[in-house]
């Protein structure tokens, strides 16, 4: 069955120039992301960094399985099963892939799809937990911003849309429900490279340049405490 119109145009120029913006704007965070670590780096009395512990410590941190239960467990979990399934459905989707094809000439292996169908479904649940939590709970209400809200909102109705998209019980029109799905995906991929999804790549940098600004000469710790209190110092 042929696509409407609409959705043809959707997911062939516009998707290409969401594309665009995305890998645009993220290149510009991990240019100025290197260049700082690059000044940071010439400014360090000791340039003795320990990159490979870094590095270490940063895959620990993109794969955090057993830090998980340590705070906020409940919280934790949902957040990794969220990111998973969204990476994963993402990437491995066969539809996904097709469109990426079309527009990029690139493809890669698929997914089974009931697979992803349970990864989603995983996922709708916890993202609906995040979103009640940072409705409900003070300290996360506190810390989230508009931004936050609509990145998530934006997420569930991809995943939702998406799932009952493909599903035979599908109860509304599916040229409609997949512009709903695309309009948000599109709006999705202009956004991240201005929110803070952009940690997808900047996270690895983000660390060694904080290792680098803070690893100080010897004894850089007394002349700073010098230079702020005077030669009496402060005690600490």
């Amino acid at each position: 069955m042929p696509q409407p119109t609409w959705l043809v145009i959707a997911n062939g120029p516009i998707l290409r120039f969401a594309l665009v913006i995305m890998l645009l704007g993220l290149a510009r965070l991990i240019f100025l992301a290197i260049w700082g670590v690059a000044s940071a780096t010439r400014r360090a009395g000791n340039r003795n960094v320990p990159y490979a512990q870094v590095f270490k410590d940063s895959a620990t941190w993109l794969f955090p399985i057993h830090r998980l239960h340590r705070v906020r467990p409940i919280y934790s979990y949902a957040s990794f099963v969220f990111h998973i399934g969204l990476i994963l459905g993402l990437l491995f989707l066969q539809n996904h892939i097709d469109l990426l094809h079309k527009s990029a000439g690139l493809a890669w292996p698929a997914m089974p799809r009931l697979l992803l169908d349970v990864l989603t479904l995983l996922s709708i649940i916890a993202g609906a937990y995040l979103l009640l939590y940072r409705l409900y709970v003070r300290s996360a209400r506190a810390l989230s911003g508009p931004v936050d809200y609509l990145l998530l909102l934006l997420l569930l109705n991809i995943f939702l849309s998406g799932y009952v998209a493909g599903q035979p019980w599908n109860p509304i029109p599916y040229g409609g429900l997949m512009l709903f799905h695309t309009v948000n995906g599109l709006l999705l991929l202009i956004l991240i490279p201005f929110t803070k999804i952009a940690h997808c790549v900047l996270f690895p940098l983000v660390r060694l340049s904080s290792e680098i600004a803070w690893h100080l000469t010897p004894q850089g710790g007394a002349n700073v405490n010098q230079t702020l209190y005077g030669p009496e110092g402060r005690k600490i």
